[in-house]
């Protein structure tokens, strides 16, 4: 399955249901904390870049 993050309070602790699977998360994995969908570590780093270059434009 390899490493999963949360995009929301990126936390590494989560739960997997065969209830949860779906296209945009495959594996059924859903955050302890937040109860969002994980994602895999290098689609966290891109989303975190998009909401950088977002922040950037907004305050410009």
């Amino acid at each position: 399955m390899g490493h999963l993050r949360c995009p929301r309070c990126q936390g590494s602790q989560y739960r997997v249901s065969s209830f949860d699977v779906k296209h945009c998360n495959p594996f059924g994995a859903k955050c302890i904390f937040c109860k969002a969908d994980m994602v895999s570590g290098s689609t966290v780093c891109s989303l975190i870049n998009k909401v950088n270059v977002a922040q950037v434009n907004i305050h410009q």
